[in-house]
């Protein structure tokens, strides 16, 4: 029974449905990069812990019956085969060889292996790969008494083999010999080869021999001495990670320097496997005829599992005996000293609890139809009787409290009579999950917080510091502490009083747990975690999960003893050493394919630069953990990257490099790797182009800078030619304007109203003549004033001339309602030389009465049209011909510089009226277009 409910070791098995050709493995080997490699009848396969890669005829293997490899230190894999053609596998890629003498076909049985050189040796050639073809290095004639073995070796010139195959000669360079026996001789079936420069070995079923070239020293050994067994089919050694590995069907080793088998690991018979590697992380590999590949890690060496096909529900401590409930098997005892696992109360059942009552001394075990009870070794059988209200309830639990035996059942807690189990008082409660009797106090878990049983009711426990009301899996005492374990909320621990989280357990669903001394362990659906007690508080240690040798991170249960942890999962029981490590079996990163514009390059490739160019790079890990999770790294490309990125695919992508030496750096662990490769420039992207170019643009630049530069002062100069005629025209139109024939006669009409003794008229007079005089002298420093300004000064003016002129004259201004004149410009001193002229040259000389009408009207919005209409004689009539030409100059050039200021675009034109009547009239029209 013991045997068939435990198994030493956890193993993965890969098979073809996870990748590999065929389940017929002859040989594996780990490469010098960490890389494990499978030799199969259906082609060669490459693992790197996640990836199954096989190569085929289809990609240049002369045949996919592979069976044997050998891995060289300059990153060969070389592959044996009965065929015409065999060589190695590099970089993924395949290269063969044929011998020199045509179409010969290899059989390389005996096949030695040295640091970067393979030898193909037959039972009766040897050939070394020369200007790639296979050359005879050795040749026999079969004879009965010799057979010579060839030796690369600087002192040895060959072996000599002597039948009965019960000794051997070596024959130096220097024509010197030397004779060995072996002990009890060699079988006829055997291997033998040279494996390193100074080592040569021979194996058969019973015995091994190792023979150092260097020292001329034979040393034999058999499997009685060595393993206490009288014979081991297919044996053979094989040089690993620089280390002697002996193996056959059964068992895997190490050869120490004295040739001695050590870190022996015997194969589980039931895995069949006939072949075993040792990986430099220590895990053990195994192939089979049959099943494919088995890997045990190191982690799971050491552990021991049990009931592997089996759910393990509960474990507990019942009358000092640990106790496992699996599912609908009932109960077993495990033995902690010597690890082994017996029955103890097993039915076709499925078993809720069991329970220890000392006051009855009595075990009970609870299941859906039966109460067991077991007294000694002494176990009997109740059937439930039907006297609950839910007639097909059962027991879930027992706990004596308070002199009575109280049961859960599915709506609540029933108080038992002792001796016949009748139910005396039931206390519902939905929702219950387990009762627990905890200084005296019936504590109850249940979907909805932490209750008691209390005087007979059942009772919330309020906390000081939190209402608590989660839904509560399972309580855990420890010494002076209760700890709660909810469904999806994490553990909480409590002293009844208030209640705090465990750290790092939030949101985790915990099924149970267990306290020992001053640590808490609890089983949740991420592993078993670990608290230790520090300061009065537990802070959180280590999680232990598949990489510790868990089948599964989903645990159930969880306890502890005698330094071992004991976990119970869906996928059976494990017990693990707890001062064992986590072994990390990831060996290295590296860039497995990486491709410019969809083809492939190699490290330190150089090519061209194109547009729009995309980098594909696939990275990969050698990591055979069991549990891997996403493959996350970091890199960067210099020199365009200066920060690491983090990634968790094994894709990454780069866009639109431009020509430049490149060097993408991928890191993982204390793993980092190098990828460079160049992308050069078309020539005008070239330095020497680029040089050309900057002086040319150079050149350009300040030549155009000097043209410019000579346009500007140019436009500058102008400008104050032109800023100065302006001001000359200004003066001169000020000058018109403050015209000496109305200042005198101005003058002239206030002596007159003086003189008169008409104070007020003359008063008035001068007022407004003083305030005409100011607005034209601070109207004059401005070149530009808005219309409203305009229109005070012509109306003030005007306004003037009618009282000097007294009743000969009116005036009228119209306005486009449109037009808003606080907002609206013109230029300064534009329009009252017009109007002046209109009263001087029109109505002065007039026999009637004169009339002058300001109209002003909105073309658009930056454009206006103003008429200066007068119903005299005419100015064209009045003027001499020195006026006619000293007026027409000062408008006609005052227009022309504001036009050229690209400010204002001004057109003005003077007309008669009627021709034909002399009284008619004049009109000035002024048209001012604001271009700012």
């Amino acid at each position: 029974m013991i045997w068939s409910f435990s198994f030493s070791q956890q193993y993965t098995n890969y098979t073809t449905q996870d990748g590999l050709p065929s389940n017929h493995v002859y040989k594996l080997t780990q490469d010098y990069k960490g890389i494990i490699w499978f030799a199969t009848d259906k082609g060669l396969v490459k693992y790197n812990g996640s990836t199954f890669k096989t190569f085929t005829t289809k990609d240049g293997l002369a045949t996919n019956d592979i069976w044997n490899i050998l891995p060289t230190k300059d990153d060969k894999l070389w592959f044996l085969s009965k065929t015409s053609s065999l060589g190695y596998i590099k970089n993924d890629s395949v290269y063969n060889f044929k011998s020199d003498k045509k179409d010969e076909i290899f059989y390389p049985i005996f096949t030695s292996h040295l640091a970067n050189e393979v030898i193909l040796t037959s039972p009766s050639k040897s050939h070394r790969l020369i200007d790639n073809q296979w050359k005879t290095v050795l040749e026999n004639k079969f004879r009965s008494d010799n057979f010579f073995l060839y030796v690369k070796h600087s002192n040895i010139k060959n072996i000599e083999l002597i039948y009965p195959l019960d000794s051997i000669k070596i024959h130096t360079k220097s024509n010197e010999s030397k004779e060995f026996k072996f002990k009890n001789g060699l079988s006829s079936i055997h291997k033998r080869g040279q494996i390193t420069d100074s080592l040569f070995y021979f194996i058969d079923n019973k015995s091994y021999h190792i023979l150092n070239l260097s020292t001329q020293q034979l040393h034999s050994k058999t499997f009685k001495e060595q393993l206490n067994v009288e014979s081991v089919k297919y044996s053979r050694i094989n040089l690993v990670n620089n280390k002697l590995q002996i193996t056959g069907n059964g068992f895997v080793g190490v050869l120490d320097k004295d040739f001695n088998i050590k870190n022996r690991f015997d194969f589980p018979e039931a895995l069949e496997a006939h072949f075993g590697l040792i990986d430099n992380s220590g895990s053990i590999w195994l192939s089979s005829f049959n099943n494919g590949v088995y890997q045990i890690s190191k982690s799971q060496k050491e552990n021991r599992y049990y009931l592997q096909n089996d759910k393990i529900l509960d474990l507990k401590s019942v009358n000092n005996k640990l106790l496992i409930n699996v599912f609908n098997k009932g109960f077993f005892h495990y033995n902690i000293k010597d690890k082994t696992l017996n029955p103890y109360v097993t039915q076709d059942d499925f078993f809720f609890d069991a329970n220890f009552i000392q006051q009855t001394n009595t075990e009970y075990f609870l299941s859906k139809t039966s109460i067991y009870s077991k007294t000694k070794s002494k176990i009997s059988k109740k059937q439930y009787a039907i006297d609950l209200e839910a007639e097909s309830d059962i027991f879930r639990q027992f706990v004596y409290f308070n002199n009575t035996i109280y049961a859960v059942f599915s709506t609540g807690i029933a108080k038992l009579d002792s001796k016949t189990f009748h139910v005396e008082e039931e206390y519902y409660q939905n929702g219950i999950t387990q009762i627990l009797l905890f200084k005296n106090r019936l504590l109850i878990a249940t979907n909805n917080g932490l209750k008691e049983l209390k005087d007979s009711n059942i009772e919330t426990v309020r906390f000081k510091n939190e209402k608590f009301n989660k839904s509560i899996l399972s309580l855990t005492k420890t010494k002076n502490q209760i700890v709660v374990n909810t469904d999806g909320f994490g553990s909480y621990i409590t002293n009844l009083e208030t209640i705090a989280p465990l750290q790092k357990s939030e949101f985790l669903i915990v099924n149970n747990a267990y306290s020992n001394n001053n640590s808490i362990w609890l089983a949740t659906v991420s592993g078993v975690l670990q608290y230790d007690k520090t300061d009065q508080e537990y802070q959180y240690s280590k999680t232990f999960d598949t990489s510790n040798g868990l089948p599964t991170n989903q645990v159930n249960t969880v306890f502890v003893e005698d330094n071992t942890l004991i976990v119970g999962t869906n996928s059976g029981l494990i017990s693990i050493p707890l001062m064992a490590k986590a072994t990390n079996q990831f060996i290295d990163i590296y860039v497995d394919e990486i491709y410019f514009n969809d083809n492939k390059i190699s490290n330190k490739a150089y090519f061209k630069f194109q547009d729009n160019n995309s980098l594909n790079v696939t990275v990969s890990t050698i990591d055979f953990s069991n549990d891997k999770g996403k493959t996350t790294f970091q890199y960067k490309l210099n020199p365009i990257q200066n920060q690491w990125t983090v990634s968790n695919t094994s894709l990454i992508n780069f866009n639109n490099l431009k020509p430049d030496k490149y060097t993408l750096v991928i890191k993982k662990n204390d793993k980092e790797k190098l990828f460079q490769f160049t992308i050069q420039p078309l020539w005008w992207q070239t330095l020497w182009f680029k040089t050309l170019l900057g002086c040319l643009i150079t050149t350009l630049l300040v030549s155009t800078v000097w043209k410019v530069s000579q346009q500007i002062q140019k436009k500058k100069d102008q400008k104050l030619i032109q800023e100065k005629q302006l001001s000359e025209i200004q003066l001169k139109a000020l000058r018109s304007q403050m015209n000496p024939h109305f200042v005198f006669n101005s003058l002239s009409a206030i002596q007159y109203y003086i003189n008169e003794n008409n104070y007020e008229a003359s008063e008035q007079y001068l007022v407004k003549f003083s305030k005409l005089i100011r607005q034209f002298f601070e109207l004059s420093k401005q070149n530009e004033i808005t219309l409203k300004d305009e229109i005070n000064l012509l109306k003030s003016y005007l306004e003037i001339e009618k009282l000097r002129f007294k009743d000969r004259l009116d005036f009228e201004i119209f306005c486009d309602e449109n037009i808003n004149t606080n907002k609206v410009k013109i230029p300064t001193m534009l329009l009252q030389p017009i109007v002046e002229n209109a009263v001087n040259h029109g109505v002065f000389n007039k026999v009637e009465n004169g009339k002058v009408t300001l109209k002003f009207n909105q073309i658009d919005e930056q454009t206006i049209k103003v008429k200066i209409i007068d119903d005299g004689v005419g100015f064209e009539n009045t003027k001499t011909e020195k006026n006619k030409h000293k007026s027409s100059i000062v408008i006609s050039d005052r227009i022309k510089f504001l036009n050229q200021t690209d400010k204002w675009k001004i057109t003005y034109k003077n007309e008669v009226l009627s021709p034909d009547l002399d009284d008619k009239g004049n009109q000035a029209i002024f048209t001012i277009t604001n271009l700012s």
